[in-house]
């Protein structure tokens, strides 16, 4: 069960995008998978149903390596950005293989601007 602690941060780090967390103008740059949010149930969002489900455009799906520090990210002085965007954390989980952390799930939003 050793491959399943490595796969995870491997496959983000090969296939993610490239992300940057940003506190005092010190810059952590990691890969991510990042996309718009498109969530089956309210839990998360007060938005709108649409026929595939809840579409929220400034509502954002991120999954990163544990050793990112995503639950620092509060979008005063603690910013996650994304080329130009700047976001913020509304909710995040470290996600666990038995007592091992395989990476972090998160919804964010973005602060200001245009959307993605």
């Amino acid at each position: 069960m050793k491959h399943i602690r490595k796969a995870a941060p491997k496959f983000i780090e090969k296939y993610g995008q490239l992300l940057s967390i940003e506190k005092e103008g010190n810059k952590k740059e990691f890969r991510a998978f990042f996309q718009p949010l498109r969530y089956k149930n309210k839990m998360y969002l007060s938005t709108v149903s649409t026929e595939l489900g809840y579409d929220v455009l400034s509502k954002f799906l991120l999954i990163c390596p544990v050793g990112v520090p995503i639950e620092e990210v509060n979008g005063l002085d603690v910013f996650l950005r994304f080329g130009e965007d700047d976001f913020s954390v509304d909710h995040c989980e470290k996600i666990y293989f038995r007592d091992e952390p395989l990476y972090y799930w998160a919804i964010v939003h973005q602060n200001k601007g245009d959307c993605i």
